[in-house]
């Protein structure tokens, strides 16, 4: 996985279902990267922690809780 796999809007990178941070869940690209690369989630490990397994009902819930529309 890389930052480009997270959602993403206005230049903003939502780690908040993979990583606990303060806040809304929303940071920069250099932090979502400096995350990723502490949980060791790179291209290699495919697909950790379930991250990306949500049904698309899952998915679209995710993106009304942060608000986006569906």
């Amino acid at each position: 996985m890389n930052v480009n796999d997270l959602m993403n809007m206005n230049d903003m990178y939502y780690v908040g279902n993979i990583y606990d941070v303060d806040g809304d869940g929303w940071v920069s690209k250099a932090e979502a990267q400096m995350i990723l690369n502490e949980l060791g989630m790179d291209d290699d490990d495919g697909n950790p922690g379930g991250y990306g397994d949500e049904t698309p009902a899952e998915y679209n819930n995710m993106k009304v809780r942060v608000g986006m529309r569906v």
